[in-house]
């Protein structure tokens, strides 16, 4: 397989990943049930749009905007996932934000893989391997993208 080819299956691995575990009840993997209709969309639907349109990217094209659309979206993913979950579990600091969602009722029963610190967000094993997906995609795009 080319790494062009395993960039694009990279990506939708990632999309498919994330679509699944936020649409799809997993408990304890995950616990969408404690989601309202209105979070559930915007999680979904930012994504799934952000993430569709990466892949989509890397599918039609490798000028122009499909070129850099998936350099700079990947990072921006990545920074995002570690400002939301591994930032607040590293730094007293940050672990008393409660910025964008209330971590116990949307995670707090959610299998966690990693030592879960009283009063900090835990990174739970879902988003453990979403953000392990996200690296490894991110990776593999910029050697495509940049070699």
């Amino acid at each position: 397989m080319g790494l062009h080819i395993f960039a694009i299956v990279l990506s939708l691995l990632l999309l498919i990943y994330h679509q699944v575990t936020t649409w799809v009840p997993l408990f304890p993997w995950n616990d969408v049930k404690q989601y309202s209709r209105k979070e559930l969309l915007a999680e979904a639907g930012t994504n799934g749009i952000l993430m569709a349109n990466g892949t989509l990217c890397l599918v039609f094209g490798n000028t122009g905007f499909h070129h850099y659309y998936p350099l700079i979206y990947s990072p921006v993913l990545l920074s995002g996932e570690f400002f939301q979950w591994w930032l607040p579990y590293l730094s007293a600091k940050f672990a008393s934000s409660k910025v964008n969602f209330d971590y116990e009722r949307l995670f707090g029963r959610t299998t966690k893989l990693i030592a879960h610190k009283p009063g900090k967000r835990t990174p739970d094993a879902n988003h453990i391997v979403l953000h392990s997906i996200t690296v490894i995609t991110l990776i593999v795009v910029y050697l495509d993208r940049l070699t």
